[in-house]
């Protein structure tokens, strides 16, 4: 039931409201929304009443206020946001000033809060001043005739007269709380984001200089040694002696620069998954191809037995995956040690866990690895760097293809991280 009422509500709030709207127009329009279906049931109400009491005018007056409701939410549907907001002002005033000096029921209090509205509702001072004048003149008027000259019928109970009050002022005050929460709830998501764009900008301030420092290491290293080669100050053959040790760098400086260019597509256009059939062996053993250079250096032995499971992903976001994990465990994993690959099936889902036999991590660290915003870099088994992108890319590329990942480990006995990712139905 509460569940209908707030679906209700919603619906109600939500009339001509379209997702171009601005904040403060969207607020208003609602605004307007509620208070004018709160006021239709009262409107109906009272033309029933007062045609009963033989009251036809003031009837005919409560009937004409709630046709005009219904008329203002058409007018709002239709997205006409300022006629239906010039309607309630004017026809408010003409119809309070009405009613108050023929039945004296205490509606020019109404007026008042008329003002009120009509400057919440505009921003140009001419028409808020003269909107303004003509609801004071209003005002001044029903008094004045209220103090010198006798209703032209028959005056309402003082009962009636403190209900349409109280109504008016409750559904007032209801409006500007309404009004006054949902800015709150703006303001608040406003500091929210200007937290996450401040950690986002830290974050990029910590990439760049991670980046400069590792584009700067091998470029420097290499342009030095090529001077030397140049002037003739070592021989070619000892040149040859080091370029595995430069081959080793510019291979861990694609890698990052992989991690980071895609890590930035991913914040400028948001991560789109375009999921299909996928053979993951093939896509493993493209990966284990891949990085070849890299665990062979270490000496590292791969043990990895192809499978004919299908599963249902992104290939390009699997691709990264399996490459920044693999990656990982080779940066981790001591010389001459071996990394396991395996897989299984549960549950229509395909499993696939990464083991290495290397630094590990305490216990502290691993409850941190997917869920800390921080950026943090760890220096591998030979002193390789990375930019601490490669888990973050992982664990967002799972959650959009509906896998997930987490890890085990301990210190000096090594790590082992598991994937799961929907099978190919």
């Amino acid at each position: 039931m509460i569940r209908f009422l707030i679906k209700g509500w919603n619906a109600i709030a939500n009339i001509g409201v379209s997702p171009d709207l601005e904040f403060v127009e969207k607020k208003k329009t609602q605004v307007t929304n509620l208070v004018v279906a709160f006021g239709l049931p009262l409107f109906l109400y009272f033309s029933i009443i007062n045609f009963l009491d033989t009251r036809y005018l003031l009837a005919s007056f409560n009937f004409t206020l709630f046709v005009g409701g219904i008329l203002i939410l058409i007018t709002q549907f239709r997205q006409k946001l300022q006629l239906a907001r010039f309607i309630i002002v004017i026809a408010s005033t003409v119809i309070f000033t009405a009613q108050c000096l023929l039945f004296r029921n205490g509606n020019e209090l109404l007026l008042l809060i008329n003002i009120i509205v009509a400057i919440i509702y505009y921003t140009e001072k001419k028409f808020i001043f003269v909107i303004t004048l003509i609801n004071v003149l209003c005002f001044f008027w029903i008094r004045y005739d209220a103090a010198y000259n006798l209703p032209l019928f028959d005056t309402v109970s003082n009962g009636r007269i403190l209900f349409n009050v109280s109504t008016a002022l409750i559904s007032f005050v209801i409006a500007l709380q309404y009004f006054k929460f949902e800015q709150l709830a703006a303001q608040r998501a406003i500091q929210q984001k200007n937290a996450e764009l401040e950690a986002l900008n830290k974050t990029k301030e910590k990439l760049f200089s991670i980046i400069a420092h590792d584009l700067r290491s091998p470029i420097g290293q290499l342009k030095s040694t090529l001077d030397l080669v140049n002037r003739e100050f070592i021989s070619k053959e000892e040149f040859h002696e080091l370029s595995h040790h430069f081959t080793k760098q510019i291979d861990q400086l694609q890698d990052n620069m992989n991690n980071l260019l895609t890590w930035s597509q991913s914040q400028l256009n948001g991560i789109v998954t375009k999921p299909e059939a996928v053979k993951a062996s093939d896509i493993i053993q493209e990966v284990i191809d891949l990085l070849k250079q890299q665990w062979q250096s270490k000496e590292l032995e791969i043990e990895f037995e192809p499978f004919e499971e299908m599963v249902w992903i992104d290939p390009d976001h699997f691709k990264v995956v399996i490459r920044n994990l693999l990656s990982n465990a080779i940066k981790f994993s001591k010389k001459k040690h071996s990394i396991a690959i395996n897989h299984s099936i549960n549950n229509k889902e395909l499993s696939i866990s990464i083991r290495d036999t290397g630094m590990g991590m305490p216990k502290e660290q691993l409850a941190l690895l997917f869920t800390s915003d921080e950026i943090k870099s760890t220096h591998g088994t030979d002193k390789e760097r990375g930019t601490g992108l490669g888990l973050k890319l992982c664990k967002e590329f799972l959650d959009k293809n509906k896998g997930e990942i987490w890890a085990i480990s301990e210190v000096d006995m090594g790590s082992t991280f598991f994937i799961t990712i929907p099978l190919y139905k």
